[in-house]
């Protein structure tokens, strides 16, 4: 069905087409047409409709109501002219009406699959039956709109078969068959009017039909005549049952004129002068990468953001019986000094830790009214050489590299040595000996000691480059022209101008400079516009103009690399001196005060617990759970985040563990907040 009526739209919108030009034909002069013969072919669509068996009063065979079959016909035509514009159409041709029905069993069964099993056995019966007519159509016909026609009458048929065969096929259980080993079973074949059980006879076909056609001159004798048409069925197919046959039908028709020659119906009508048209500019743009021009255009622009709050570890540490500073410590002199900024330091956690003395000394010189204490510390197992005087001499060489480097008034600094450190690292194991021969500063002023705040992160935008692709019609017209780039708000970002036809290909190169143009901080979306403006000419202002999408994305990371989207990670870290205690020291507090500070209600926060070599492992990861805890209560005096991880993870070593700075800074809790972007 669908088939036929894609033909027949086909063959409507040819017989459209070939009459846009009889509008302005004349009218034609000879007052009639010659006679036609010829011949006509169709494919059919057989629309069977009614109620019938092939058995009469036997229900488990089946009743058959609908059918839609495919078929064709064909024969001879003849064509009479009455006038100009009618005519009387005739058909003789042969048409087969087959139908093909299927119909489920409508009689419940259940059959014995095995001794315990009985199942509903469902079939479904298949009625193929073959109906032969030999058809005579008398139509008039109309050509209403040259070369359109219109021609409706009756058709009456003779039949001169009337046949079936009829097929029942199981559709459920699987695996079950017939006593003929088939799931398939022939029921009954034969004529309609031959078979014993009904008393019906084939009857006279008649019918209405409307057909809708074109006439396609091939030369002055010859006709093709495309056509597409209806006819409803008015009487059965049988005498016995309710039962008819409607007919879609789309075929073609060869005519041959006879008698004089014949007149074309149609005048031929010169093409008016169809002006120049007018100069048509357009572009596309196309993201360029690498010097690769991709298929789209989409600027995406990324930015990863984070900070991180590094405490500063307040102790210089020293070798064996020696007062020098070790040559880790980044040093300066009194001129190089002048240009550092504890502000811009950047550098890894030891990085910023072996910039100590210098953070000391630029903040010391920003706050005049500072003052610290420096005292030197003693390892008696390893400071062997002269233990009177060592520990102050350690003291005096930090002070020393203060006053003379960074011009720190000397009063300023005081200094004082002692045996051990008040904190006394394990003097059991070489690590704890190492860490108690120190130097330790401690400041009047919180801010010479406070952390320093690293910012992470940075901007990047992709692609490199936007190609406009300008294209021209009639583009020898253009004498000059102008590209530019404008933001979502107006403003110029970049522009270039040439003369004659613009170039195939305008790249335009992307850069950090203008991200904010592009898409301001706190936006997820924006647009950019390419326009470009052509003069002709005549002077005319011809205008293009294709937007860019662009789309700008915030991201940030976690300690173990963790990419987050959306959110502002921020890490804090506490240190603790006893390395044998979940105790948080005052030292930290300034730390605490700053996370409170920070934590929202929508942030997700991780606090990770972790521990240098120093002792057991399993010990230290008890330790370091604690840690963890007891951090986890310290900041949730004002808010509790709706989402709080706590662990410990034990000797983590993610500072160097040979160093004592480094396992001073392994004896940590790492604090990680992260707040959606748009409530941080």
């Amino acid at each position: 069905m669908k088939l036929l009526l894609q033909i027949s739209g086909i063959l409507i919108l040819l017989t459209a087409t070939l009459n846009v030009g009889s509008a302005q034909e004349n009218p034609p002069s000879s007052p009639s047409r010659p006679i036609s013969i010829g011949l006509i072919g169709w494919g059919t669509m057989n629309l069977h409709r009614g109620d019938f068996t092939s058995y009469d009063g036997v229900l488990e065979c089946g009743t058959f109501d609908e059918a839609q079959t495919i078929s064709w016909g064909a024969g001879y035509l003849a064509e009479f002219p009455l006038s100009q514009r009618l005519a009387l159409s005739t058909r003789l041709y042969y048409w087969q009406g087959d139908g093909d029905f299927t119909t489920p069993n409508p009689v419940p069964t259940r059959i014995a699959v095995d001794e315990q099993t009985v199942v509903p056995l469902e079939t479904e019966h298949t009625l193929e039956t073959t109906l032969d007519y030999i058809m005579v159509d008398l139509l008039a016909k109309w050509t209403f709109a040259s070369p359109l026609y219109l021609a409706v009458g009756p058709s009456v048929g003779y039949n001169t078969r009337a046949s079936y065969e009829q097929e029942e096929r199981i559709l459920s259980p699987q695996g079950i068959t017939f006593l003929n080993g088939d799931a398939t079973r022939n029921i009954i074949a034969g004529n309609f009017d031959e078979q014993g059980t009904l008393n019906t006879s084939s009857l006279i076909r008649v019918g209405a039909t409307g057909i809708l056609g074109a006439e396609i001159s091939l030369s002055d004798r010859l006709l093709l005549t495309p056509e597409t048409g209806f006819t409803w069925g008015l009487t059965n197919v049988l005498s016995s049952f309710d039962w008819s046959i409607h007919v879609v039908r789309a075929g073609v028709g060869l005519q041959y004129a006879l008698g004089g020659e014949r007149k074309p119906d149609t005048i031929r009508i010169d093409p008016p002068d169809v002006p120049t048209p007018q100069p048509l500019l357009t572009v596309e743009t196309f993201n360029q990468e690498n010097g690769v021009r991709l298929n789209y255009a989409e600027i995406a622009i990324a930015e990863e953001g984070g900070t991180d709050l590094i405490p500063l570890l307040p102790y210089i540490f020293f070798e064996p019986n020696s007062s020098t500073i070790p040559n880790r410590y980044h040093r300066l002199n009194s001129l190089s000094s002048d240009d550092f900024s504890d502000e811009r330091v950047n550098d890894s956690t030891i990085g910023v830790y072996h910039n100590l003395l210098n953070i000391i000394g630029s903040r010391m010189r920003r706050y005049p009214a500072s003052t610290i204490t420096v005292t030197g510390c003693l390892e008696p197992i390893d400071d062997t050489e002269g233990r009177e005087t060592l520990a102050s001499a350690r003291a005096q060489e930090v002070k020393n590299y203060l006053t003379q480097t960074w011009g720190i008034a000397p009063e300023r600094i005081s200094t004082t040595g002692r045996e051990l450190p008040q904190q006394v690292s394990n003097r059991t194991v070489a690590d704890g000996k190492e860490e108690n021969r120190r130097a330790e500063i401690s400041a009047n002023d919180p801010r010479i000691l406070a952390p320093v705040v690293r910012k992470m992160g940075g901007l990047s935008i992709n692609p490199d480059a936007v190609v406009i692709a300008p294209t021209t019609q009639f583009g020898d017209a253009i004498t000059d022209w102008r590209l530019k780039i404008t933001s979502a708000e107006g403003k110029e970002l970049w522009q270039t101008s040439g003369t004659g036809n613009p170039e195939k290909e305008i790249v335009w190169n992307l850069s950090d400079g203008m991200i904010d143009d592009l898409a301001p901080r706190g936006s997820t979306s924006g647009t950019v516009t390419a326009e470009m403006i052509a003069t002709t000419q005549e002077g005319k202002v011809l205008t293009t103009r294709r937007d860019i999408p662009v789309r700008r994305s915030f991201s940030s990371r976690r300690y173990s690399g963790e990419v987050v989207q959306d959110s502002l990670v921020e890490r804090y870290s506490l240190i603790f001196f006893d390395f044998d205690t979940p105790q948080i020291s005052d030292f930290n507090n300034d730390a605490i005060e700053v996370i409170r500070n920070r934590m929202r209600t929508s942030s997700a926060v991780t606090i990770t617990g972790l521990t240098d070599r120093i002792g057991e492992e399993s010990y230290n990861r008890t330790l370091s759970e604690k840690r963890a805890t007891t951090t986890s209560r310290r900041i949730q005096s004002r808010i509790i985040p709706e989402v709080l991880h706590t662990e410990g993870t034990g000797e983590t070593f993610i500072y160097n563990n040979d160093l004592p700075e480094g396992r001073m800074y392994n004896r940590t809790v790492i604090v990680e907040i992260a707040t959606p972007v748009e409530e941080s």
